[in-house]
């Protein structure tokens, strides 16, 4: 049989630097959801680590689990009072004669058809 190397194989996939690094950050990510996690289940350590953790205005990634904003944190909405304003000059500079119809400019139905004999 012909076995070709596991790297010539179509769909193999090199562990090249970009997705080393690509597998490092995500590690890294999933290692800080999990601490974040164990912070929510242990008031008592964030308290150790964040000393204002009982204050009522702190805002961490532990405070938003708790609240159950997860998935969308608060965030105050932009809203514009006036519409801008846009200087559009309106002059017309431009021709605007009617030149009439092109295909009728090219004379298509001038001709009759040619006789059959």
């Amino acid at each position: 049989m012909d076995r070709k190397p596991k790297a010539e194989q179509p769909g193999a996939r090199e562990n090249s630097a970009a997705s080393v690094g690509t597998q490092i950050v995500s590690l890294f990510l999933a290692a800080m959801l999990q601490w974040a996690t164990v912070l929510v289940v242990c008031p008592r350590l964030h308290e150790l680590i964040h000393h204002d953790a009982d204050d009522e205005h702190h805002d961490c990634a532990v405070t938003l689990f708790l609240a159950g904003q997860v998935e969308q944190p608060v965030v105050d909405p932009i809203v514009f009072t006036q519409p801008a304003l846009v200087d559009v000059p309106l002059d017309q500079s431009c021709d605007t004669r009617s030149y009439g119809s092109f295909f009728l400019n090219c004379r298509l139905l001038e001709h009759a058809p040619p006789r059959q004999s």
